[in-house]
């Protein structure tokens, strides 16, 4: 994607491609839960959808794939682009829905699987929770929900002490933090900074939790490595975490 004025500055590295809303930016390298739900979009004969899709990477990816996608983002400038960058003779498979969680409604028990990756992260618990309790009405008996988020242990090193000292002491989320300027992964002077006004940051502990809590069996839920984080600082394969559950039935 070409960048524009409007195109966010605070993030210079070449798997990373800011969003265009100030919310942080697109990984270009998938993970293992955006393989796993690519991989299975191709085989079932259902819809599947991506919240939060951005510029489209695992959209455009599923639909290569053989799969039916509908595609989620706040912004429609994303949307747009995931249109453009989708080639022609796939665009009859892609659907764009415009909307944000927890306000956005589709239809229930509507999709096969279900990607919402790096979203929840820049949501509060209770957001959280009402978000994840949908997507479980959104999918079919039997469907699959990936979730993946930043953990303090990657870019947000700085706040480690601080999610360690709440979870020791009983806190139900950790990892909400306000004032992020205190703690970026950079200097403010070196670049300019553009962002959400808190982060809650999970783990897969976490993330096993509020897939429980919303009536979900959780399969697999582990830490992810994200060494394309290469050139920000000291990294230790904890950077982003990842569950996938199903809907029982």
């Amino acid at each position: 994607m070409t960048k524009t004025a409007d195109t966010p500055r605070q993030w210079n590295h070449p798997d990373m491609e800011p969003t265009l809303n100030g919310t942080g930016f697109m990984f270009r390298v998938l993970d293992e839960f955006a393989d796993d739900f690519i991989q299975f979009a191709g085989h079932t004969e259902g819809e599947v959808l991506d919240i939060g899709c951005a510029f489209g990477i695992a959209t455009i990816a599923a639909l290569e794939a053989g799969g039916r996608v509908t595609a989620v983002d706040l912004d429609p400038r994303h949307l747009a682009a995931v249109v453009e960058k989708t080639p022609e003779a796939l665009r009859d498979r892609l659907t764009c829905v415009a909307g944000e969680l927890p306000g956005l409604d589709l239809p229930e028990a509507a999709y096969d699987a279900i990607l919402c990756s790096r979203v929840l992260h820049f949501l509060d618990g209770s957001a959280i929770d009402a978000s994840v309790r949908k997507m479980f009405r959104w999918l079919k008996p039997g469907g699959r929900l990936y979730l993946v988020a930043d953990t303090p242990y990657g870019i947000w090193r700085k706040l480690i002490p601080i999610f360690d000292a709440r979870r020791a002491h009983g806190d139900r989320w950790p990892g909400l933090m306000i004032g992020l300027e205190n703690y970026l992964p950079f200097a403010p002077q070196d670049r300019a900074i553009d962002g959400p006004p808190f982060m809650n940051l999970l783990d897969p502990e976490l993330l096993t939790r509020i897939c429980t809590d919303a009536g979900l069996t959780v399969e697999r839920a582990t830490f992810i490595d994200r060494s394309d984080f290469r050139g920000i600082g000291r990294m230790d394969g904890r950077e982003n975490a990842g569950v996938r559950a199903v809907k029982p039935g």
